[in-house]
């Protein structure tokens, strides 16, 4: 069980910060805004309350709470996707990284996730469709959680390399 905790946590926190580099050069090199990891706090606060879409209409700066709340579950939901993996395929995987399993959860599952559960919760809509461009912003999801499914696959194959199980 230790090194499923531990599997979770090294490709879970591994590839979630693959996603946040990948963010920043793509903010660096084409000025595509990235998530706003404070909103998504505000929105996690507003749960407390029954708003379950983030309001669109709240300017009040971003408080620390809120920025720490957003970063907080972002680099959860990373754990919790390695979780499923290390679950899910066992023990077996864990040693042996294989390719089917991680796209299923980091690119399929997470992609899913984020078009039908967070964008709608987000304000956004289901798959995007009340942002501008629902077609280029459904298109860098993909990328980006392609990104994510490559620092999966990486951080795996680093663990088992590493010899740790």
């Amino acid at each position: 069980m230790n090194d499923m905790v531990i599997f979770s946590l090294m490709v879970g926190i591994g590839s979630t910060m693959v996603l946040d580099l990948w963010a920043f050069l793509l903010f660096k090199l084409k000025g595509i805004a990235p998530t706003d990891w404070g909103q998504v706090g505000r929105w996690l606060l507003g749960l407390r309350n029954g708003e379950w879409v983030a309001r669109q209409d709240n300017q009040a700066p971003i408080s620390k709470i809120e920025l720490c709340s957003g970063w907080m579950f972002h680099y959860l939901v990373g754990i919790a996707y390695a979780v499923i993996i290390a679950l899910t395929w066992g023990q077996g995987f864990i040693r042996a990284p294989t390719l089917m399993p991680i796209i299923s959860v980091g690119l399929i599952l997470s992609t899913i996730a984020g078009l039908t559960l967070f964008m709608p919760a987000m304000g956004a809509g289901f798959c995007g469709r009340k942002l501008p461009h629902p077609g280029n912003t459904f298109g860098m999801m993909i990328l980006a959680h392609g990104v994510f499914t490559l620092g999966q696959y990486l951080f795996a194959l680093l663990y088992a390399s590493v010899g740790i199980v």
